[in-house]
């Protein structure tokens, strides 16, 4: 299957305001029609109660976390075309079994801000409408620059609206998604940091004290978010790589930076390109939250690590980390 994000947005990335359209382009209607027609479309709660009823001649995949189940659940009202999910990616995984890995059928993700953002770094290309003026909005297009390169475009205008329909095309590691992790991650995410202590610096840490740590940060946003990479090419989907982002407050430039942390790739996948997607992942998610970039910290015994955020376009800074332990 092929999993294809499909929006209009202004040059501010502005995708809606108060659940509708802040414009109206008929072209972008129709040319969403026509790419949609006959296809499967994926969408949050809000999207689909925003439309007056189902789409002509489209399976809809609605996403809300007020269902628990990760099956695909037919909407009484609709039972035949309508299906609900509580997650983006076990709804994605489902379509996969259904279609097929190497089928290029495509399954196109039509907002909103939110299921995009989760989708983004699943998806195999984007087929945007970029709409040359800024609008007033409370919802945008999570930044993508960095993981899509654009293979075509053509310019249009309709009145005064000057407008362009734009195709790209993921830079992702072939069969490799990087999702948000949830509460069945917590073992490999404990493993891995267990190996990547002991890896890196020689520690043997405490396998309980380290799970409790990970389903801390699962169980309270607040303490941060960690992101998982998983290989689809198999049947198991096994996770092989995982980081921890957290936010730290700048008073000096009224911002935030994201910290990365906990950053690790099983051994069998190294240098396939895991570790540079995850952090360009990690990098986008940033502009999208308006941080004001992204900072870590590496062993410095560690070359192989301190080599690879090179790579990625991240220098040494000025400042020496020193720390006081309890």
């Amino acid at each position: 299957m092929k999993i294809i994000l499909i929006a209009a947005l202004a040059s501010n990335r502005v995708i809606g305001i108060n659940n509708t359209l802040p414009w109206k382009l008929s072209a972008d209607l129709k040319r969403f029609k026509a790419l949609t027609t006959g296809h499967t479309i994926v969408m949050g709660r809000k999207t689909f109660e925003s439309l007056d009823r189902p789409l002509p001649g489209r399976r809809h995949i609605c996403v809300s976390r007020s269902y628990a189940s990760d099956h695909l659940l037919p909407d009484p009202r609709w039972p035949e075309q309508v299906f609900w999910c509580g997650d983006l990616f076990s709804a994605l995984k489902h379509l996969k079994r259904e279609i097929g890995a190497t089928n290029d059928i495509p399954i196109f993700v039509i907002g909103g801000a939110e299921i995009y953002t989760q989708a983004l770094p699943l998806a195999d290309a984007l087929e945007l409408t970029h709409i040359q003026s800024s609008f007033e909005g409370d919802a945008f297009f999570p930044s993508y620059a960095k993981m899509f390169e654009k293979t075509d475009e053509s310019f249009l205008d309709e009145g005064e609206q000057k407008f362009s329909f734009a195709q790209y095309k993921s830079l992702r590691p072939e069969n490799i998604f990087v999702r948000r992790a949830n509460k069945s991650d917590v073992q490999f995410i404990a493993n891995a940091q267990i190996k990547m202590a002991l890896e890196s610096e020689g520690l043997k840490l405490n396998p309980q004290k380290v799970e409790a740590g990970v389903m801390a940060v699962l169980n309270d946003v607040l303490k941060g978010e960690y992101l998982v990479a998983e290989d689809m090419s198999s049947q198991s989907h096994c996770p092989v790589g995982c980081l921890l982002l957290q936010k730290e407050w700048s008073d000096w430039r009224n911002g935030a930076f994201l910290w990365i942390h906990s950053l690790y790739v099983e051994p069998t996948h190294r240098r396939k390109g895991i570790c540079h997607w995850m952090l360009t992942v990690a990098q986008e998610q940033a502009r999208t939250l308006g941080a004001l970039g992204m900072r870590l910290y590496v062993d410095k015994g560690n070359r192989d690590a301190q080599e690879a955020y090179r790579n990625f376009g991240m220098g040494g800074g000025h400042y020496d980390v020193f720390e006081l332990e309890f």
